[in-house]
């Protein structure tokens, strides 16, 4: 297993992985792929790659990925012009529920939380360090380029996903509707 930076050959994997970790895992139907992968990945690869890394086996096929937009106030602007408008076409309450999300978003930029991350790893592939190498792969990036925090809303109900950040440094910041804000500073104030 090795730990490298996205390439565009990764795109379809990376929407398999997604589709794979998510509650839709056994409805992978084209309307749950669209809204799920525009919602949570296809941002990020198209605007922002540079902050987006995988896990790969040793064939080079990802079995996990970290995604990161760094600059948030980038992402809530070409969220809501170029991504959700899709995601309004194949699911409406998604989009209803995802657009309220993304303005409780700026409340975390205010308080020095700037970028927001993504991390997912096959479950046959947990349990084994490649979760905290991408987390310590992308915050060596983030604070290269002096972002300064970082955030990621985790469901409420993911006991091992909450372990995780909080193992990692991780502070729940914030409670939204079935989920928890959790939130890292690279710089002190």
């Amino acid at each position: 297993m090795k730990i490298r930076p996205y390439n565009k050959k990764d795109f379809r994997y990376i929407q398999d992985i997604c589709m794979a970790t998510s509650d839709f895992a056994d409805d992978d139907s084209p309307v749950n792929r669209a809204y799920l992968c525009t919602l949570y990945c296809d941002y990020y690869l198209d605007n922002q790659d540079e902050f987006c890394f995988v896990a790969a086996d040793d064939d080079d096929i990802p079995v996990g990925y970290i995604l990161c937009s760094a600059d948030c106030d980038d992402y809530l602007v070409k969220m809501d012009e170029l991504y959700l408008p899709v995601v309004r076409k194949v699911n409406s309450g998604e989009f209803f529920k995802f657009n309220a999300r993304n303005k409780v978003t700026q409340r975390y930029i205010r308080q020095g939380y700037t970028a927001h991350l993504h991390i997912e790893i096959l479950e046959e592939y947990r349990h084994q360090g490649l979760g905290t190498q991408l987390m310590e792969t992308l915050c060596d990036k983030l604070k290269q380029n002096n972002v300064e925090g970082v955030h990621s809303v985790c469901g409420i109900k993911n006991s091992a996903a909450k372990s995780f950040f909080v193992k990692l440094g991780f502070e729940d910041i914030d409670y939204i509707s079935g989920a928890v804000v959790y939130g890292k500073k690279f710089f002190e104030e």
